[in-house]
């Protein structure tokens, strides 16, 4: 039996982000906006789904998570409460995820910022607001996906 390891309750989710690999020293954008969704979500941290990983030879999740002067900026509008909150994060896992013949890619993140932080805080409160209605959703369009080995390939 697999434990649960994860300090921090996660929330199904399904929310529209944009995915930007930076250089931590200067903020300079290296590749993105990559197009994404927050599948589900907790304090700490989200899983993502990406149905793009490259951008010309930048593949955002080994690139960013080899180099640790980069990271991810999650770039979420929930109008009206959060407007173009921006989360610094880092990649901790990536596997492919597919349903029937669609392929894409399910990858965690871990945030930055200070999860007791008001910003985050804040934006955990937005999202509970409508959580149950964006789960449902969820839920009911993909219990037949598939979940294939971890690969990028």
């Amino acid at each position: 039996m697999i434990s649960e390891l994860r300090i921090a309750k996660r929330h199904t989710e399904y929310l529209p982000i944009g995915v930007i690999a930076k250089k931590q020293s200067t903020g300079k954008s290296l590749a993105g906006p990559f197009s994404g969704r927050i599948i589900d979500i907790s304090i700490t941290g989200a899983c993502l789904l990406m149905t793009q990983v490259f951008c010309d030879k930048f593949h955002v999740f080994h690139s960013t998570r080899e180099n640790d002067a980069l990271f991810l900026e999650l770039v979420i509008d929930l109008p009206p409460d959060i407007s173009d909150l921006t989360i610094p994060a880092r990649p901790v896992w990536i596997s492919l995820y597919q349903q029937k013949e669609i392929k894409a890619f399910k990858m965690g993140v871990e945030f930055m910022k200070n999860p007791e932080g008001q910003r985050i805080k804040q934006f955990m409160e937005s999202l509970a607001r409508q959580q149950k209605k964006r789960a449902q959703w969820w839920v009911s369009n993909s219990k037949n996906m598939v979940k294939a080995p971890n690969s990028c390939s």
